[in-house]
């Protein structure tokens, strides 16, 4: 267990209590956030062995499991199929400067959603991942070089790769700005990064606090405990910008639930409802940054 004095982004002392959960399963039960910075993470913070120990058989937990996860994905990626190669940047916005045979990195790739439009495009495709079984269930369906564990691990040549998509990952990682330099190092100049997260700063996590706190409660996570890192959409804007990366496109997004998929979860209904309130949000965001050409 890590646990943090000062903001692990910006280095500021200044740490106030933000949210706790002792009623769930998870590596995590405390956030603060950085008056600074205004980044929101995990203190205490589980080190890395305790994170490995989490993810591993990470799609085959019980909420996942409650949605059938893997029929969903798996007419996702039947519909990416009916798709014409020079749509998918309208279908999918995050990917529009993706181009045609590029190499493609998915970090973290999970059930592979990313992997399945990349291949569309007849790209290269590259993933790492550290659940051994959504590693198995992408080489099956797709013709592809993986890595089980850490970025790091895979050690990638220096500007390798014309595109690097990192999708509801960077909430997960420990060093998330070491993070952002490594998959800089394997860009291409001129390449492209796309990191879909959590946005703190979006109107239902700053209304559920408020409502909390208007009760004298202090407020819970309604996110994953697995988080280690929450970033207002400021935040994550600054860190790609400090990096020497250029913003090209920068979005929030909803989650996106379809209806007739929610009746058939077994989950309770009071879960099914905090989906369906979350549907009518934006707390995703996606920011894609282009690597500065060398000159």
């Amino acid at each position: 267990m890590i646990l943090h004095k000062e903001c692990p982004l910006c280095n500021s002392t200044s740490l106030l209590g933000f949210a706790i959960d002792t009623k769930r399963r998870g590596p995590h039960i405390s956030r603060v956030q950085c008056s600074s910075c205004k980044l929101v993470f995990a203190n205490p913070m589980a080190d890395a062995a305790e994170l490995n120990s989490y993810y591993n058989d990470y799609y085959e937990k019980d909420h996942y499991m409650a949605m059938d996860y893997k029929k969903i994905i798996l007419d996702q990626y039947e519909y990416f199929k009916t798709i014409k190669p020079e749509d998918i940047g309208k279908e999918t916005r995050h990917l529009k400067m993706l181009k045609s045979k590029s190499k493609f990195l998915d970090v973290g790739c999970g059930l592979g959603l990313g992997l399945a439009q990349a291949n569309q495009l007849n790209c290269e495709l590259y993933a790492t991942e550290f659940d051994e079984g959504a590693l198995e269930f992408v080489k099956n369906h797709f013709k592809i070089q993986t890595f089980k564990g850490d970025l790091w691990g895979a050690n990638y040549p220096d500007i390798f790769f014309d595109f690097v998509h990192i999708s509801h990952v960077i909430e997960h990682v420990l060093d998330p700005r070491a993070y952002v330099q490594e998959m800089s190092r394997i860009l291409k100049p001129g390449g492209f990064l796309a990191i879909g997260t959590p946005d703190i700063s979006s109107y239902l996590y700053r209304m559920h606090r408020w409502i909390n706190l208007l009760q004298l409660k202090v407020p819970d996570v309604i996110d994953g405990l697995e988080h280690t890192f929450i970033f207002p959409k400021s935040g994550l804007r600054s860190l790609c910008i400090q990096e020497d990366l250029e913003v090209v496109d920068h979005y929030t997004y909803s989650l996106g639930e379809k209806i007739s998929n929610l009746r058939h979860y077994k989950m309770p209904l009071s879960k099914k409802l905090n989906r369906l309130i979350q549907n009518a949000f934006h707390i995703n965001q996606w920011i894609v940054c282009q690597k500065k050409p060398s000159i």
